[in-house]
């Protein structure tokens, strides 16, 4: 067990602060059993701060103090995106969470919620927090070239058009004024045609 816990504090020591690690980054070592202890144990120390179940992270500090006192922790949006990277799926802020993003509704949403090319999956986050990567079989969701114009097409899906006033529609103009011409036109035809003349209306305000 010293062994395990030796070699993995070294290899840790020898990355980048602001890594995610995982449980599998130690596959080589013998026993995993004995892998899953020294992960606890270097969560224990401050070396390692533990995410969620078999993510943990090697955080950055600030100043000079101890790292077990003064470390920085990853966004759930940053957490969202390192997995998805990792298990090569493509993911989209989804519903509420676009709508929150673009400054389109204030509410907090109490859970992140994706969506996938990938497998569904379920993360669980400290206090009850939760990451959900929702599949979907509709995959030109993610053929957009321009993220804000993602956004704004699922942002609109999720509230309808009896939700978007004035007021929607000029945060939504204001959001699409930076959307690069060519890119707005590759993207247009993506959204369902309700969806499409809406944001054909604010792009032309």
């Amino acid at each position: 067990m010293n062994g395990t816990l030796k070699i993995m504090r070294d290899m840790i020591l020898s990355w980048n602060r602001g890594r995610f690690v995982y449980t599998d980054d130690f596959a080589s070592l013998e026993s995993q059993g004995s892998v899953r202890i020294a992960l606890c144990t270097l969560v224990k120390e401050g070396l390692l701060h533990r995410l969620a179940r078999g993510i943990y992270y090697y955080p950055q500090v600030s100043g000079n103090i101890d790292y077990r006192t003064n470390y920085l922790l990853p966004s759930e949006e940053t957490i969202a995106y390192a997995v998805a990277e990792r298990e090569r799926m493509r993911i989209i802020p989804y519903g509420d969470q676009a709508a929150r993003q673009l400054g389109l509704t204030g509410m907090s949403v109490s859970s992140l919620k994706y969506l996938t090319d990938g497998a569904p999956k379920v993360i669980n986050l400290a206090k009850g927090r939760k990451i959900y990567f929702n599949h979907t079989s509709e995959v030109k969701m993610f053929d957009f070239r321009n993220e804000t114009m993602q956004k704004i097409s699922s942002a609109i899906r999720a509230l309808g058009t009896d939700m978007i006033g004035e007021r929607e529609k000029q945060i939504l103009q204001e959001a699409i004024r930076k959307v690069p011409e060519e890119d707005f036109n590759a993207d247009i035809s993506i959204p369902p045609a309700w969806v499409q003349s809406l944001m054909m209306e604010v792009w032309n305000r």
